[in-house]
């Protein structure tokens, strides 16, 4: 069952709740959630994260649970002239 959200605090556009992948940085490592329940406007598409469902994702990062798989990222150095 889906929660309710209030219009887009931004652009008053209606919110409905996603399953959507979530990126986070703890103490510079970088975590992907995925299904994450998060409201989405669909005029704007900002993102709105419910505080359960935060709590949720601290604790699991805090219980140190194995992770189902791990990804590799690639990292770039900015660079002003790209080659």
């Amino acid at each position: 069952m889906s929660a309710k959200y209030a219009d887009c605090f931004y652009c008053g556009g209606l919110v409905e709740e996603q399953a959507i992948t979530r990126e986070i940085r703890w103490h510079g490592q970088l975590i992907v959630f995925e299904n994450v329940p998060m409201g989405v406007c669909t005029q704007c598409g900002e993102k709105f994260l419910r505080p359960d469902v935060a709590k949720s994702m601290d604790a699991v990062i805090e219980a140190k649970r194995k992770p189902v798989r791990t990804l590799e990222v690639p990292v770039f150095e900015y660079e002003t002239t790209p080659a």
